[in-house]
C-alpha cells in the first residue's frame, strides 16, 4: 500500500493535464519520443521532461530499439479511487445547494469529451495512412535532400523545436558521429543550418 507522501506526489504527478495524455496514449501502445511529440502536438523537450517525470516514479520504462532509440511504454496501470466520507459519525455531509446542478453539469462535459475522443480515435487509422502518404510524399519531393529515414527524424525533430545536438541525440538514438555526419550533410543541402551549438530549418517556411 502507498504511503501518504506517495500518494501526495503521485496526485501531483497526474494533476499536469499533458502528463495524463502521455500516459493514456501509451495506454493504447508503446511509442517514441517523436510519435508522442506528433500525436499531442508537443514539443520534444516538454514531452522528454514529462517522460523522465513519469519514468523516475515508475509508471512507464523503455527499451531501445535496433537503433538505440528509447521505445516507452506503460510500466504499471493505475486505478484511482476517492472515497467520500461523512463529516460527523452518523451524519453525512450536506449538499450545498446547487452541487448537484454542477455534478451533472460536468458530467455531461465528460461525456462528450469521452465521445469526442471516441469520434478522433476512430478517425485515426485514416490519419495515419494519411501521415505514411504525406511520408512518401516527402521523400520523393526532398530527392538529393533526404536520403533516409534518419534525416526525415531530424528535420521533424528541428521542425518541432529540438535545436541542439543534445536533444536530436535522444531523439534519434544515434552514435554522436552518425549524427554529426546527418547534419552536415543537410547542412551541405541547405535544409539546415548551424547557429552556434543549435541547428534550425532553413527557409521562411521554417521559421
Amino acid at each position: 500500500m502507498l504511503e501518504h507522501d506517495d500518494i501526495s506526489r503521485l496526485l501531483d504527478l497526474l494533476g499536469n493535464r499533458n502528463r495524463r495524455r502521455i500516459l493514456d496514449l501509451l495506454h493504447q501502445k508503446p511509442c517514441y519520443v517523436t510519435e508522442i511529440s506528433d500525436r499531442l502536438l508537443l514539443s520534444p523537450k516538454v514531452v522528454i521532461e514529462h517522460l523522465a517525470l513519469l519514468e523516475r516514479e515508475r509508471l512507464i520504462g523503455f527499451s531501445l530499439d535496433e537503433r538505440r532509440r528509447k521505445y516507452y511504454f506503460l510500466y504499471q496501470e493505475l486505478d484511482v479511487s476517492i472515497a467520500v466520507r461523512v463529516t460527523r459519525a452518523g451524519q453525512p455531509a450536506v449538499t450545498p445547494p446547487g452541487r448537484t446542478a454542477l455534478v451533472v453539469h460536468r458530467l455531461h462535459q465528460l461525456r462528450g469529451l469521452l465521445e469526442t475522443r471516441e469520434h478522433l480515435l476512430a478517425n485515426l487509422e485514416g490519419v495515419d495512412r494519411e501521415i505514411q502518404q504525406k511520408l512518401t510524399d516527402l521523400i520523393k519531393c526532398g530527392e538529393g535532400i533526404i536520403e533516409s529515414e534518419t534525416d526525415v527524424d531530424l528535420l521533424l525533430a528541428l521542425s518541432l523545436g529540438a535545436p541542439t545536438v543534445e536533444a536530436l541525440l535522444e531523439l534519434t538514438g544515434l552514435p554522436v558521429h552518425e549524427l554529426n555526419g546527418r547534419l552536415a550533410h543537410l547542412q551541405s543541402t541547405g535544409v539546415v543550418r548551424a547557429e552556434g551549438s543549435q541547428y534550425r530549418l532553413c527557409g521562411a517556411d521554417a521559421e
